[in-house]
């Protein structure tokens, strides 16, 4: 089946010197138009060229999620993000009374606890023992150049001791939030939480502030010195950690939560939260103070696709073993060039594409039902030009943006493929003609494609059943 059948009803005489059309129709398959005096050619035989690019200034901040951790694949080497945040107050922390209404009772530290609540999304083996370290920053999260987010590639300076560590097994399904719905609106019950991730780290830190506390340092008391006093922090994964996967930033959120006893046995806690976003200072509109910062090492793979360095550079998939690469977090995009589409003006006098698909496999064996799944992030296409710059996003004749169908076979897994609609693409290059330089790139949606850990090996040997094809059927009346 994975063998598309070639059906081609011309000589390469008469698809050459035909004369040229510039009346084209766009159908949808099972319209009645065609007639006797109609000819329909389904074509799969154009030249289909792939390479792997990667885009620069990936957004990474700004979301509801953060992504953290790190794995080994095959394919993509070495890959790991690790998330940068400021902490907010979470109100005055500062002696108060207790359950007798005693006041200003001094404290006693019992533990500090980093509390955070997985989603089910993830990569890699999540049955391994994963690491997690806690870096103070050494200077405060500013937001560059006047922008409002950070990108994958950003970092602050941070100290090399961590004042925290633990080591945990995630559990994404038991440790995220218990979800109820309330008529249309969907709410994360506080009440009925599961355990979320529940690290105890280092007492030092602990100690310091319920010290401050103590003594009435209003280092606790007001937000701007707080930020002065605690930069932010850098979560770290471990250099053997096996699974990278998706925190919450929403309600009930990621916290360090500080434990203490009131003198005379009353127990409290006191949490500092992760900040998703909060206003900016004399600015209209919203300044984000967490982002990952994605890291990859791809020199040991077979294909090298660490050569890539520039957003400009390509590698075609004749130099990676005729493969071609999409990732998110890193930025990996499949660029596709048909150069001959044009030839199709060959055909007849007058003539038009009632479908037109491209059609691009998984690579046998780069994916599984448990570590590497295949996508569950929407897969989008781009036109690009020499540059590899986006120039635009492909759309439906409605306006909605392309998104690849996965044709899912599950008798014959290693026949499922992908399928991307270009009928008006191809239609618009019949009649307004092609630049050598015009392509397309494959991959996560721009706009999230800094917040998935996603990515596909796709399939492009010339010499195989496998191989990347843009299927046409065209339909020529005489």
């Amino acid at each position: 089946m994975r063998k598309l059948i070639s059906i081609l009803f011309v000589s390469a005489l008469w698809f050459f010197t035909s004369c040229n059309s510039d009346t084209f129709q766009e159908h949808e398959i099972g319209d009645n138009l065609i007639d006797k005096s109609t000819e329909v050619h389904l074509i799969d035989t154009f030249t289909v060229r792939s390479a792997t690019v990667k885009l620069d200034s990936l957004l990474t901040s700004g979301y509801s999620n953060v992504l953290f951790g790190g794995y080994h694949d095959e394919f993509f080497g070495e890959v790991s993000s690790e998330f940068y945040t400021t902490l907010g107050l979470g109100g005055a922390f500062e002696m108060g009374a207790d359950a007798n209404g005693k006041k200003n009772v001094k404290l006693q530290f019992d533990s500090l606890v980093f509390i955070g609540f997985p989603d089910t999304r993830y990569y890699g083996d999540t049955l391994q023992e994963q690491t997690i370290s806690f870096h103070k920053l050494k200077e405060e999260i500013d937001l560059p150049n006047g922008q409002i987010g950070f990108y994958g590639h950003h970092t602050i300076a941070h100290d090399e001791v961590a004042f925290g560590s633990a080591s945990f097994y995630l559990k994404p399904r038991k440790q995220s939030v218990e979800i109820k719905t309330i008529g249309d609106k969907t709410i994360p019950e506080i009440e009925r939480e599961r355990d979320g991730l529940r690290l105890r780290i280092d007492d030092a830190f602990g100690w310091d502030i319920i010290n401050r506390v103590n003594a009435d340092d209003d280092t606790l008391q007001n937000i701007f010195k707080w930020r002065n006093f605690f930069n932010g922090m850098v979560l770290k994964p471990g250099s053997e950690n096996s699974a990278l996967f998706s925190f919450k930033l929403g309600a009930p959120g990621m916290n360090l939560r500080l434990y203490f006893t009131y003198e005379g046995g009353d127990r409290g806690y006191h949490d500092f939260p992760v900040i998703l976003a909060a206003p900016r200072q004399g600015e209209n509109g919203l300044a984000y103070y967490n982002f990952s910062n994605f890291v990859s090492d791809k020199s040991s793979t077979p294909q090298d696709l660490g050569r890539i360095v520039e957003e400009t550079e390509e590698l075609k998939s004749e130099e990676t073993d005729d493969l071609a690469f999409i990732q998110g977090g890193i930025g990996f995009y499949a660029k596709v060039k048909i150069p001959y589409v044009e030839n199709l003006n060959n055909l007849g006098v007058t003539g038009g594409v009632l479908k037109s698909e491209l059609i691009f496999y998984p690579l046998e064996g780069s994916f599984d039902n448990s570590i590497f799944r295949l996508p569950s992030s929407a897969i989008s296409v781009y036109v690009t030009n020499r540059d590899n710059n986006r120039v635009m996003a492909l759309t439906d004749s409605r306006g909605a943006a392309l998104r690849a169908v996965y044709n899912n076979y599950t008798e014959h897994k290693n026949e499922s493929y992908y399928s991307i609609d270009l009928t008006s693409y191809v239609n618009d290059i019949l009649t307004n003609g092609q630049d050598y330089e015009d392509a397309l790139l494959i991959g996560f949606p721009y706009e999230s494609i800094g917040n998935t850990i996603d990515r596909l090996v796709i399939e492009n040997d010339p010499d195989s059943n496998f191989r990347i094809r843009l299927k046409t059927t065209y339909v020529v009346q005489n």
